[in-house]
């Protein structure tokens, strides 16, 4: 009999002797949340998937098992063959990559208000070098 992803979920927390509770929290998802995983009345999306690895301190592979490759994403079955340190070395780089996102966004949108900073001091200065040509020209008068 093949063991599907929720029940494994469940039978790692168990010997783990954690609770619904304990590992939702950790995981940042509701209990129900995680029960309808362990009772796979609910998807399990890569990332949710990793954060379970991490906190039941076990591999993908192990929580997919050999059997089940069949039924689970390729990418996941990719993932679950990496030893620890690619694992680790996988889940900075995509750290990385999340803040990078946010960070150039940041900068793009400071750039883009420098860009405006820029332009409204060039119209002042343009502006205040009219104001003393004109008041030049009334002195002379």
């Amino acid at each position: 009999m093949v063991n599907v992803i929720g029940e494994q979920i469940r039978q790692t927390r168990q010997a783990r002797r954690l609770s619904l509770s304990d590992v939702a929290g950790r995981a940042k998802i509701s209990v129900a949340t995680l029960s309808r995983i362990e009772r796979d009345k609910q998807g399990l999306e890569l990332g949710l998937f990793l954060t379970l690895c991490k906190i039941l301190r076990t591999s993908p592979r192990e929580l997919l098992g050999t059997e089940s490759a069949d039924n689970v994403d390729p990418l996941a079955v990719r993932i679950a063959a990496l030893n620890h340190t690619e694992r680790v070395e996988l889940w900075r780089e995509l750290a990385a990559a999340r803040r990078g996102d946010k960070r150039n966004a940041i900068r793009n949108r400071l750039h883009r208000l420098g860009d405006e900073v820029e332009e409204l001091l060039a119209q002042l200065e343009f502006v205040r070098a009219e104001m003393e040509s004109v008041h030049s020209s009334v002195r002379k008068r």
